[in-house]
């Protein structure tokens, strides 16, 4: 390494053993306009500042986890799509690499692209957004979005890796902390309206465009599904033990109280709005009733109708 000045310069080999790429990579990068020209000293003779390692590191990580060909970053480049200055931070890279490892400012940027990438694919569709339109509306440039997910699909994986996330969180708790199986019940009937309301969009889209021809998404929602299934499942087992609930096929059961609770919260997602108070009254006690025993106590819920 020289020192120049107050900067330290890199020679081509020290920038070669700190990437991993080799020397003669590293100038074709350079003749293709991939890379900036180095600082030239002699015909033969060049420098490179520290923040050549983090651009030749990008070129791998585009290549390698991103899965594009040097004519397509080169195009990237050409057209403003990304800029080194932008791309180049060494924060941005280790997410791309590893989010989890990745500085706040690079976890914010990606939760920042997963919640505009919602309200856009709810909008055109899935299939008829394409990433520029995310960048566009994100207000970023197209090739960031490429440090953080492989392709649309990516961000719609990640969208419904964090519902089931919000869904353990959210239900786990209540379900833990209710007074019999009966109550773990209906006190998550509330959240799962909100977090239906919430996220109806990316449900619908599943239904309507993606459910049938992406394999990956499937398995994402499948996962979604079998998470509240069995812990709805579990209050039943427990509610009929405890005498709370009428006795019953627990696994045909939970599903007959989500597909009701489904239904329910279709309702908000068509012309028709009705507040959901009512909703969660009305959805209470209608599931009150199909699953409770005699001997079950009616609480603050039930009431007279």
């Amino acid at each position: 390494m020289v020192n120049t000045g107050n900067q330290k310069l890199l020679r081509i080999g020290e920038l070669s053993r700190l990437t991993g790429v080799s020397t003669s990579a590293i100038n074709y990068y350079v003749r293709e306009g991939l890379l900036p020209p180095p600082l030239k000293t002699a015909p033969n003779m060049a420098y490179y500042d520290p923040g050549y390692v983090d651009m030749v590191n990008s070129i791998k990580v585009f290549k390698r986890e991103k899965g594009l060909s040097l004519t397509e970053i080169k195009d990237m480049l050409q057209k403003g799509e990304f800029s080194w200055t932008e791309g180049s931070q060494p924060e941005d890279l280790s997410s791309a690499v590893e989010t989890t490892k990745g500085s706040k400012r690079a976890l914010d940027r990606r939760r920042h692209i997963m919640s505009v990438a919602a309200r856009v694919f709810a909008e055109k569709g899935y299939y008829a957004t394409t990433i520029s339109d995310l960048a566009r509306a994100a207000g970023i440039a197209k090739g960031t979005i490429y440090w953080y997910f492989d392709n649309k699909r990516s961000i719609m994986v990640a969208l419904l890796d964090d519902l089931s996330d919000e869904i353990v969180d959210t239900f786990s708790g209540i379900m833990r902390d209710a007074e019999n199986g009966l109550e773990a019940i209906l006190d998550c009937i509330e959240p799962a309206l909100l977090l239906l309301e919430r996220h109806g969009a990316i449900y619908i889209m599943y239904f309507l465009e993606i459910g049938s021809t992406d394999t990956e998404i499937q398995m994402r929602f499948r996962r979604i599904y079998k998470v509240v299934h069995a812990g709805t499942r579990i209050a039943l087992e427990r509610g009929i033990s405890e005498g709370v609930v009428r006795d019953m096929d627990p696994h045909i059961g939970a599903y007959g109280v989500m597909g009701l609770v489904e239904r329910v919260s279709e309702i908000g997602m068509s012309l028709d709005r009705v507040p959901l108070e009512k909703k969660v009254a009305e959805t209470t006690e209608m599931v009150r009733r199909a699953i409770a025993s005699d001997v079950a106590p009616r609480g603050k819920r039930g009431g007279s109708r």
